[in-house]
């Protein structure tokens, strides 16, 4: 089933990652000025953070096998939705509902793949395949993305996209199962007592444990937020081609890759792996934003490293100390935390129109969360795991 699971992620991966190079374009052609754009992709960020903040009980009371096939299919109406518009209003409507419907699928899959680990190891190698799988999606696609934009138009690739979404939604129908089946034996896991969306969501809010995961988590996308603002603009002000922004996030995916490929990792403490890449985060932030003499080839390899190393650990430290029966309320809780970083990062970096700036509210929320990890970890150290 993991092999099953994988597979329906990096579809999902494949087919969100594909609109990146479409989606600026396709509204530019719909009339809509450069101020609005980044309003209508923010608009997704916020859709999907109020989804995520109501999925979590969902998920746990019911199959989530109902969430990832119905939400790919209507996702993928929704894409094709997009395709078929013209005019700005109903693409950013068809923009808001893809992001709420996204926000039930992503946390499904993530809770029912930790599911299948019975142990500490095992999860970490889990969480370590399903980063390999969607880094992989992520470099491949984008170019797979431009090539249908060439060949059959921005409009017809959402179409397309929105094509494969609904075959993946139907795939994960037919081939996953209602629940998971116990390693150990050939009898489903016994069914949880039902537990109330509001003590769910207590019970993961009261666990201190899992706070570095949910610092650590906001850190990284507020880090990754900004390299994403102000990459593609270093490139546009340095008077280079577009296409190297794309090598250099490439860099930035192969970093991930390098990393995600040593499995010998996941039997490092994941206290180990989180504290050591925030803290190598961190000093990358600070570098960039002194503007010390550094490729910028060499740091965008370095910071996907880091985020390879960091978001499995984080994953995996989610389904260590959460029980089996909430992984769908912590998974979306985790997703709504990564939304919040998400959207705050750029909104910062446009505020202060400044490299170094930007750069340095990233070192100092990177390096707080790296501290404050660190005193937690001291401070918890007699806690039972």
């Amino acid at each position: 089933m993991r092999v099953l699971l994988l597979v329906v992620l990096f579809l999902v991966a494949f087919d969100m990652h594909a609109q990146t190079p479409l989606l600026a374009p396709y509204l530019n052609i719909l009339g809509v000025s450069a101020a609005m754009i980044g309003f209508v992709l923010g608009g997704y960020a916020i859709s999907n953070l109020s989804g995520n903040l109501i999925a979590g009980p969902f998920l746990d009371r019911f199959p989530k096998k109902w969430f990832i096939a119905g939400g790919l299919i209507l996702a993928g109406v929704m894409l094709i939705g997009q395709g078929l518009v013209t005019h700005a209003g109903a693409f950013f409507s068809f923009r808001l509902m893809l992001g709420f419907v996204m926000a039930f699928v992503s946390p499904a899959c993530s809770a029912m793949l930790g599911e299948t680990g019975k142990t500490a190891l095992e999860q970490g190698e889990i969480m370590g395949k399903k980063g390999l799988v969607l880094t992989t999606a992520g470099i491949v696609s984008p170019a797979v993305g431009s090539f249908f934009a060439v060949q059959f138009g921005y409009g017809q690739s959402f179409v397309i996209l929105g094509y494969i979404m609904i075959v993946a939604g139907v795939f994960s129908w037919l081939v996953l199962p209602s629940r998971v089946v116990d390693s150990g034996s050939d009898q489903v896991a016994p069914s949880k007592p039902n537990i109330s969306g509001k003590q769910s969501l207590l019970a993961i809010m009261e666990n201190r444990m899992l706070y570095p995961a949910f610092l650590g988590g906001f850190a990284i996308i507020y880090a990754q937020g900004t390299i994403i603002y102000e990459v593609p603009l270093l490139v546009q002000k340095q008077g280079m081609s577009p296409a190297v922004t794309g090598i250099l996030f490439s860099l930035k995916g192969l970093g991930a890759l390098a990393i995600l490929s040593q499995f010998w990792l996941h039997k490092v403490a994941i206290e180990t792996r989180s504290f050591a890449g925030l803290g190598i985060l961190s000093l990358l932030m600070y570098m960039l934003a002194m503007g010390l003499a550094i490729p910028i080839q060499v740091m965008m390899f370095c910071l996907g490293a880091c985020f390879g190393m960091l978001f499995p650990a984080f994953a995996t430290t989610l389904t260590i100390h959460t029980p089996r029966e909430m992984y769908g309320s912590v998974f979306s809780i985790y997703s709504a935390v990564l939304s919040v970083g998400a959207v705050l990062s750029p909104v910062v970096a446009g505020l202060l129109g400044n490299w170094h700036h930007s750069y340095f509210i990233a070192f100092f929320v990177t390096a707080g969360v790296c501290l404050i990890s660190g005193l937690h970890r001291l401070l918890l150290s007699g806690v039972t795991r």
